[in-house]
């Protein structure tokens, strides 16, 4: 009873982390396509829904185990900047791999939650490695030239 409680504690701070991560990705779409760079904003709207649709899962999982889910979150920074944007995001997501590695640790003896966090794991990996690779195109080339790509 102890684990489920700590699995269930554990999935909804990615469902806090999850609702956080779609008002964030939203609210840079929307600037991003405000300013013009309709390509980035496509990528962050798509990041808005997978997020949207990850929730939905990490809610049934929270009632699969007998928990109410719970869609309290902390807002996290808006940024105009889409270099600031995109290192922000990618700080998060370091976070976010660090703690979904730990939480299958813990879901061991509970192969649906085991399964809920390794997939999501896969999916913030892939999302970490663009996050990482826009941050170097950025230094590397420079935001000017990053951002004309992104028109």
């Amino acid at each position: 009873m102890k684990n489920k409680t700590i699995l269930i504690k554990g999935l909804h701070e990615i469902l806090s982390a999850t609702f956080a991560g779609a008002e964030q990705h939203l609210a840079h779409a929307t600037i991003n396509e405000y300013n013009g760079f309709p390509k980035l904003a496509q990528r962050m709207r798509s990041e808005f829904e997978n997020e949207i649709s990850d929730s939905k899962i990490l809610m049934n999982r929270i009632l699969n185990l007998g928990g109410i889910p719970n869609t309290e979150h902390k807002s996290l920074p808006i940024h105009l900047d889409v270099t600031k944007q995109l290192e922000q995001e990618f700080e998060e997501q370091v976070i976010a791999l660090n703690r979904l590695q730990e939480l299958i640790i813990l879901s061991e003896n509970d192969c649906a939650t085991r399964m809920v966090f390794e997939d999501f794991l896969k999916d913030e990996t892939l999302h970490t490695n663009w996050l990482r690779q826009q941050v170097s195109l950025i230094n590397n080339v420079g935001v000017a030239n990053y951002l004309t790509t992104q028109m």
